[in-house]
């Protein structure tokens, strides 16, 4: 029997009834989870669900951070027993408490050992593991592979997880940049982990390098350099990550790769929109927008800009039926993300846009968000990008009269 950690996750507050209790169907979907993340990372093939067997708790999860599912497994001849515990956790805290239990029995096809227990990392770590999950399906675009947005919805997440261990006053603590490097797609059912490293700490500010790892994979997908800013006193905050980072953790991440991300070019970015910037996006912030501050939620915030994106590639000619045609889709290399001011319920937001640069394989835009009563920018966000073969998965030369119409929209200061 080997004993893992298969999914790991702020509480979000919408999947808890009036009571502060999770709702059923929020249980059901982190066992699901867990599931499709055990299945992963082995070779087995579900057959048969033999017996299944669930006892949950009623317990106001409202003074809860973050929940997690921890699992095992007991292989025998064609048959496997899966077993997952809901954990419910406070901050800055050992105690956990049982939400619920599951346990499946399935008939497998008749292979070896996982070999599971021979990735698994348990002890203190140099890093924080802050995330376990999976790539959903309404998470993958029409290129098939995870879209941006949930990329930062993902790390967004962790990062919550993470200031709720170390900082004493979370509201007044504020996210400044992000930068992410993409390396390799992730697909549909992938596994995935989201692991945090210190870089720096100064006075009142700190950065974070993250690692989100595709563990069913064994690749990393994509790294974060994320500056966060905030008021606690730095020696507490130091104590508080020390603290954390010597508690004995669950990972499947055993590499210790974190990335010294590359410098952004270009390096100069404005805080105001180009004469000839044009309207990409227009949208409003709804309650579903919200996270539990009442601020539209990073993904709302990149999901402006991955709209913003089609937008783009229409104008150039390269529109819906140009790109099913020719079997073209479009990749994320390198975002750079500024924070200034925060969305909230019913601001009406629009984004303004412009090329930057076109080269033969990679082009660089911009985008700045408005809020449109007052024409205040609330974030800008600097991309490197290339079209590439759906089929083949690789670049391709930025055909001419892509070239020729972009060019009409580069910036003009």
């Amino acid at each position: 029997m080997t004993n893992f950690e298969s999914y790991r996750n702020t509480i979000i507050y919408q999947d808890l009834d009036q009571y502060g209790y999770l709702d059923n169907s929020k249980i059901e979907n982190i066992f699901e989870i867990s599931e499709d993340f055990f299945f992963s990372l082995t070779n087995f093939k579900k057959k048969t669900l033999i017996k299944d067997t669930i006892k949950t708790k009623k317990i106001n999860l409202l003074k809860f951070n973050f929940l997690t599912v921890n699992s095992s497994y007991n292989k025998s001849d064609n048959e496997i027993k899966l077993t997952h515990k809901l954990l419910a956790h406070k901050a800055k805290s050992t105690k956990q408490n049982i939400i619920s239990l599951r346990e499946n029995i399935y008939e497998i096809n008749n292979t070896s050992d996982t070999g599971l227990d021979k990735i698994i990392v348990e002890g203190k770590l140099d890093f924080y593991s802050a995330y376990k999950g999976i790539v959903c399906k309404n998470e993958c675009d029409q290129m098939a592979h995870m879209n941006v947005q949930f990329y930062f919805e993902k790390h967004s997440k962790a990062l919550v997880l993470f200031m709720d261990e170390v900082f004493v006053n979370n509201s007044l603590t504020k996210v400044q940049s992000e930068r992410c490097i993409f390396h390799k797609e992730v697909h549909e059912k992938d596994s995935l982990e989201i692991l945090f490293s210190i870089k720096s700490i100064n006075k009142n500010t700190i950065t974070i390098i993250s690692n989100l790892y595709c563990v069913s994979g064994n690749y990393s997908s994509a790294f974060f350099e994320t500056i966060i800013k905030f008021v606690d006193e730095q020696r507490l905050i130091k104590e508080k990550i020390d603290n954390l980072l010597n508690k004995p953790q669950l990972s499947l991440f055993n590499q210790n790769i974190f990335h010294k991300l590359r410098k952004f070019l270009p390096t100069k970015k404005y805080k105001k929109p180009a004469k000839n910037s044009f309207l990409t996006c227009r949208k409003a912030v709804n309650s579903w927008d919200l996270d539990r501050n009442g601020f539209a939620t990073t993904k709302f915030k990149i999901s402006c800009v991955s709209d913003a994106a089609t937008q783009f590639f229409t104008r150039c000619g390269a529109d819906y039926n140009w790109r099913k045609n020719f079997k073209i889709g479009s990749a994320a290399l390198d975002y750079f993300v500024r924070y200034y001011n925060q969305p909230t319920l019913g601001m009406a937001l629009s984004l303004q846009s412009n090329f930057l640069e076109i080269g033969n394989k990679t082009f660089k835009f911009c985008h700045h968000l408005i809020d449109d009563s007052n024409n205040k920018v609330l974030m800008d966000i600097y991309i490197v990008a290339v079209l590439f073969d759906i089929e083949k998965r690789k670049a391709i030369e930025i055909p001419k009269s892509f070239k020729k119409l972009a060019s009409n929209l580069i910036a003009i200061r």
